[in-house]
Formats: structure tokens, sequence, C-alpha cells
């Protein structure tokens, strides 16, 4: 993609821009349908409504609190609170004159964050909305005279979803029923499970459906969508190949219709390789979604100018973690290009995208040890982060303090440790307010500033406050260790050998010793399942270790401890 191309991208943006201005001006739309929302400002302390149209405020204020509990009872974040509200609101326009239907339902969204941190509730909302469109517009069409059908339709239309879903199981059971007839209605039955939040149920209907119509476009896409929301890459990678291969096709007689869908299917087929450990199918398939989806954008910059976006940010981060920075700084200066087209464009729903791609590029530029331009990349990630933070705290202050600490990183590592100090201790404070609120969520955050902070101490020369941050960050870790055993192995590891090195260097090797012994068997557990991530960290710690017992004359250990970081090594260097 070259710098020629980024630039005819803008100026067609500018030029949409100029267009939307004009039609907005002269178009005369009806009045319209006032829709209840929820306020996403100020959701800390509890939901409101920030506008209820003509409902009883009296059945507002026990929504709000229902939503309350509902956020409580599984221990919602402050953000996550934020984008609560938001999918909320999402859900509420979908259908403004049936709240009382949709309300069960957007409490139901709220209980989809139970275990599951950085839930999308945004993203989630925004599938349902669409899916309900989809059922819609299937259920218009009625197939036979069994008076079941208008019943389920107005069902549906009046979003009693219960009740649609009642009615489409007795039409299932319909005996000698044509199969394209059986096909459509497990498709709309499994449409309604979804919706109703019932996603293996949902895709009981879909499989059987996909089965009958495997060449149903709308089934096949819904049945590929359901297997990667249930994390079945395996069993959804056939289905979405099948689904590109299709729309390519469809896509060199009927570009215009078709173009928009084999971009989607290409996009999905990426992050399935992904998951799936292939990357070079992934970069493959990100490659061809970008070259689809960036004919799409020159033609519509409005609707495609994002998506375009978030491929570049997908192939970043696929070049970043395959070790290939320099390639990853490339794609995302591309991306920053569009991002910044689309701040302008509105920045209220670009600005912390752009932030996000700013503190990413931030992260590369230190590794390729471009000190400056990594200080740029922060600080104007951090202004912008500063300005979301004042709009909406709840909402940003989790950003804001990774760029912080990233900051931190970079200034400890160039040496400008007065510089790191502020920047970390800003972070922390942040990050102690968000793990307070969310132990689970935020508390390895918390230990991961933590410990920069105890390397920092330690280059000071203030071993005791190095210490202290240090055991703070164990502290922290080891309940979230407890309640999910393995998952946070790797910070611990990483905690106790840094403690072992303090300690070694403070003349306490029985000690440092321990530090070391504990930090060695995580990651000779984390070693075994994963060599190739975590063989590295082991030699550390076992070098460490091999020196520490040399320095206390113990030599036959020493030389053991040596020997298999040694072989740990020659490993990690073996074709």
């Amino acid at each position: 993609m070259t710098n020629r191309r980024a630039h005819r991208w803008l100026a067609s943006l500018a030029m949409a821009q100029a267009a939307w201005s004009a039609a907005a001006a002269d178009t005369a739309s009806p009045p319209p349908v006032c829709v209840p929302a929820l306020s996403a400002n100020d959701v800390e302390h509890g939901f409101h409504f920030e506008r209820g149209c003509d409902i009883p405020p009296r059945r507002l204020a026990r929504f709000a609190l229902d939503a309350e509990r509902a956020a409580r009872r599984v221990r919602l974040s402050g953000r996550e609170r934020v984008a609560f509200a938001k999918g909320a609101d999402l859900m509420f326009a979908a259908a403004p004159r049936a709240f009382e239907r949709v309300a069960p339902l957007v409490l139901t969204l709220a209980a989809q964050g139970a275990g599951r941190p950085g839930f999308d509730f945004v993203a989630y909302a925004r599938n349902w909305v669409a899916r309900y469109g989809l059922l819609l517009r299937q259920m218009r069409v009625l197939w036979t005279d069994d008076p079941l059908e208008p019943q389920a339709q107005a069902a549906v239309a009046a979003l009693d979803l219960d009740t649609a879903a009642t009615l489409l199981s007795a039409e299932l059971i319909e005996l000698g029923a044509p199969v394209e007839l059986t096909a459509t209605r497990s498709f709309e039955a499994g449409l309604v499970e979804w919706l109703r939040f019932s996603p293996k149920r949902s895709l009981t209907f879909m499989r059987f459906a996909h089965a009958m119509r495997p060449g149903d476009a709308d089934i096949a896409e819904l049945y590929g969508d359901l297997l990667e929301e249930m994390k079945l890459p395996e069993q959804a990678q056939p289905v979405v190949e099948a689904l590109a291969l299709r729309y390519r096709a469809l896509a060199q007689d009927k570009p215009d219709r078709w173009r928009p869908r084999y971009a989607r299917e290409l996009t999905r087929l990426g992050r399935l390789y992904v998951e799936l450990a292939l990357p070079q199918d992934a970069e493959m398939a990100y490659l061809r979604a970008l070259a689809v989806t960036w004919g799409l954008a020159r033609e519509r910059p409005e609707r495609y100018g994002p998506d375009v976006a978030a491929l570049l940010e997908a192939l970043g981060a696929l070049y970043r973690d395959a070790d290939r920075p320099g390639d990853a700084i490339d794609i995302y200066r591309e991306a920053l290009k569009l991002e910044r087209a689309l701040v302008q464009y509105d920045a209220a729903a670009y600005s912390a995208g752009l932030a996000t791609t700013l503190n990413d590029l931030g992260v590369l530029y230190a590794t390729m040890h471009r000190a400056d331009d990594a200080q740029h990349a922060y600080a104007e990630a951090l202004g912008l982060q500063r300005a979301l933070v004042r709009e909406n705290a709840l909402a940003h202050r989790a950003a804001l303090a990774r760029t912080l600490n990233n900051l931190g990183n970079l200034y400890s590592d160039g040496g400008r440790l007065d510089e790191a100090e502020q920047a970390y201790g800003e972070a922390l404070s942040i990050r102690r307010e968000l793990a307070r609120e969310s132990p689970s969520q935020d508390g390895p955050d918390m230990a991961r500033t933590l410990t920069n902070i105890g390397v920092l101490y330690r280059k000071q020369g203030r071993a005791l406050q190095a210490e202290h941050a240090y055991r703070e960050a164990l502290r922290t870790l080891q309940p979230l260790e407890r309640a999910a055993p393995g998952t946070f192995s790797a910070d611990q590891a990483r905690v106790l050998n840094n403690l072992g090195v303090l300690l070694s260097k403070s003349h306490r090797p029985s000690e440092a010793e321990g530090a070391y012994r504990r930090a060695a068997a995580l990651y000779a557990r984390l070693a075994k399942k994963q060599p190739a991530a975590y063989r590295s960290d082991y030699a550390r710690v076992l070098g460490n270790l091999a020196k520490l017992y040399a320095a206390m004359g113990r030599k036959r250990e020493a030389q053991t401890a040596q020997e298999a970081a040694s072989q740990l090594r020659s490993a990690e260097h073996a074709p």
C-alpha cells in the first residue's frame, strides 16, 4: 500500500464528508421515534436513563435498579459498565416501542460478562441488532397456510421471543415437511435462540439447517459465526473457506453486491487462521481482505474506512506477534493515516482507536530502539487519552494507564529514571483504583506496573522499596492464581526472578535461592507446555541460580544449573 493510495483515500473521505453534509441539509426526514437511552457517562454508582421517552419513571427506575444488581452480580468493571450501557442503548434502539420486551434481554446481556474479562458488550449488542433485523426479514415470507406461521411472525415482530421459539418448535415437528421448509424453520429457530442468549441451542438448530442446505449463504454465514463464537475454529474453518470461495466467484459477476460479503469472510478467515496458529494463511487472508475492502472504501469511505483501519491493525498485530516489527510498523503507520481521517470525521467515535494504534506503534518503535519515535507516539496517544478521560474516566482510564506504563518502560530503558518513576507512578495510581473495582481483570496489570517500578527502584539503589514493590506484586497475583491455576504463572515467575536478583545483590543468598527456585519451577511447567515462548526465560533463571550457587561455594549445584541452562539455550537456537 503506497502513500499515494492513502492520500487518494483521504481526499475521497473529505469529498464524501461534503456530500453527507449536503444530503443532510437537503433531505427532509420524518420525525424520529423516541428511543429510551441509558447514560454512558455516569455509571460508576448506578445506571440511570438520560432519555426515558414516554415510559413511566417508576418502570425506568426499576429497570435501572435491576441493571445495577446484574452488573454487581457479575462484577463488571467501570469500563465494562460503560460498554454495557452503550450496548443496552443499541438494543433499545432496535425496538423502541417494545421496552418491556427488550428490558429483560438487556439484563441478560449484562450476564454475558460473567467470567469473561474484556467481553465486548457493544459488539455483541451490535450483532444482536443485526440478527434481529435478519430474522424480521426472514419471517416476512410465509411459506405455507399453517396458522402457526403468521403467529410466529407476529411474535417476532413484537419481540416475544419465548412465544416465537415455542411456535417454531411446533412447526419443526410437522411430519412430511419439505427439506427446504424444515431447513428454513431450523434457521429461524436458531436465530430466535441466539437472540434469547442461548447459543448452544442456536448452534444445534443451525448445524441442522446447514446440513440440509449447505449452499444457503445466510445459513452458512450464521453457522460459521456461531462456531467462531463458541470457540470451535477447526469446525468453522471449512465453513468459512467454502463461503469465501463462493463469494469470490459471485463477486466476479456482481461486484457491487458480493464484494462486501467476500471481504467479510476473508477477514473472518484471517481471525480463524490466527486462532489455529496458521500465521502465513492468516496473512494471505488479511491481505486479500484488505485489497477488496480498500476498493470498497474508495467508493464509500464513510462505510468501509473503519474496516480498512481494523484490517490494518489486525495485520500489524499479526506481524508484531510473528516478530516482524519492521513490517508491523509499516502497517500501523498506514492505519494511522486512515484513523486520523476518521477522527476528523467523528472524533467521539474514533479517537480512542487512534490512541490505541499510537500506543501499539510506540511499543514497536521501542522494540526497534527508536526511542524518539516511540516517545512521540506515546505523547500523542496520551494527549488523546487524557481528553477522553476528562469526558468519561471510567471508559478510558485503563488505556491511559497502559500508555503511561509503556512510557515508563521507555524512560527506564533509556536511563531517564526520574521521568520513568513519574510515568509509572501515575499508571500505578490508576491501576490501583481499577484493581479495587475489578481484581481479576485489572489486578494483573497493577502487578506488572509494580514489577516495573521494582526494577526501576533497583536501578536507583532503593533496594527496600524495590522489595516492597515486588512483594506487593506477588500478593496481588497469588489469589488470582489460586482462582485460575496456571493463568498467572508467567507473571509470578517474572516477579520471583527479579526478586531473586535483588535479594542476591543484597547479600541474602538463602532468600534469593528460594525466589529463584520458585521461579524455575513455574518456568519449567510453562516451558513444557510452550517451549518456544518460555525456554529462554527458564534458561535465564537457571543461569541466575547457577551464579548464586557459585557465589555460595556450591560448585556441583552451580554446574548442574548451568548445564541445564545451556541445554535450554541450545534447544532455543536449534534449527
